[in-house]
């Protein structure tokens, strides 16, 4: 049996930023008397700046436990356990994470403090994860003598079961709700519905008149768009913020205050076996009979990256900006067969 107890203090690592960032006009930087050629951001005279920088942290704590019961008695298994948090505020330059509107910038811009804003526990950050692995021999007709020994002998189950934490996703808003660029959040109550998103309906002058709750059709208008149950926002878990548009009278600077990566997809159970039939004939040939089974039981998860948002349909009831999309999960049940001829 071994233990391992280790840490990663802060380090620094890469991340982008968005150096002049899409911003409301109260806060653009504009030289008296120009009108021309501007461009909406925080030095109105310039473009888009991404720039790749330092400014990433990560913190990383574990232990490591390990339990080995070498080959005997035709039986033979390791077990390894590992409990862990990782912690960061960004996580990678060119993927855009599990939100299928992700960005790899900070949700609000590094000039007005994003990057403290988005410290949270890491996209991959898995806190348990238990995998053992396992061997079996079958004890009878070791040597395969005649028929019945060829026939019942030879036999071997291999496998290889792993759990898994589920990896951490940010719920999005789908609207720009503050004015600036960045992946806005909604708002977070504590007292809602899990997984239940109200969503405001405004009127021309950008005045809330309501909510609905897009997960819930009642009926259909006459040119066949689904009409949504409305909902009290209080009923919600997720209260999603309106679009800003500078000049209307309703129009209010609103941003959520959902953190990032405060939701899990589902743990990963896989189980991955493999079933061997030896007949040997005499002391150096032999036919193999092997049949894999990968994700034996069926169990459906979730890839550790590069899969759509909405495969958490089970904890939000979909994402903000692709509701109608179905669920997707990966690795479904596969066997595989193959006769192996030894000499």
């Amino acid at each position: 049996m071994a233990v391992d107890i280790f840490g990663a203090p802060d380090f620094r690592k890469r991340s982008n930023e968005d150096a002049n960032p899409l911003v409301r006009p109260e806060l653009r930087i504009t030289p008296p008397g120009v009108t021309t050629g501007l461009q909406g951001r925080l030095d109105n005279l310039q473009g888009g700046r991404t720039v790749r920088t330092n400014g990433g942290s990560s913190i990383y704590h574990a232990g490591q436990i390990e339990v080995r019961r070498r080959f005997a008695n035709n039986f033979q298994m390791t077990g390894a356990y590992t409990f862990s948090k990782l912690i960061s505020n960004a996580d990678e330059v060119f993927s855009p994470g599990f939100g299928a509107s992700e960005s790899s910038f900070f949700a609000i811009a590094s000039v007005f403090g994003g990057e403290r804003l988005d410290r949270a526990v890491s996209t991959f950050d898995k806190p348990h994860r238990l995998s053992l692995t396992y061997v079996v021999e079958s004890p009878w007709f070791r040597e395969q003598r005649g028929f019945l020994g060829k026939l019942l002998g030879g036999f071997q189950i291999s496998g290889v079961t792993t759990y898994e934490t589920g990896s951490p996703f940010s719920v999005l808003n789908g609207f720009d709700s503050d004015g600036n660029s960045g992946a806005n959040r909604p708002n977070f109550n504590p007292n809602g519905q899990r997984g239940v998103r109200a969503v405001p309906q405004v009127d021309a002058n950008n005045f809330i008149t309501g909510y609905i709750n897009p997960e819930v059709i009642i009926g259909q208008t006459t040119n066949g768009s689904p009409i949504f149950a409305p909902i009290n926002p209080n009923d919600a878990q997720f209260i999603v913020n309106p679009t800003f548009v500078p000049g209307l009278a309703g129009s209010v600077v609103r941003t959520g205050n959902l953190g990032r990566n405060t939701e899990r997809t589902p743990p990963i159970n896989n189980t991955n076996l493999s079933l061997t039939k030896r007949i040997r004939f005499g002391e150096t040939r032999a036919i193999e009979l092997r049949s894999d089974f990968f994700n034996v039981f069926n169990h459906p998860f979730f890839p550790s990256s590069g899969f759509i948002a909405q495969t958490a349909n089970s904890l939000t009831q979909r994402f903000f900006l692709n509701p109608d999309t179905p669920s997707t999960s990966g690795n479904a049940r596969e066997i595989r067969y193959q006769v192996k001829f030894i000499f």
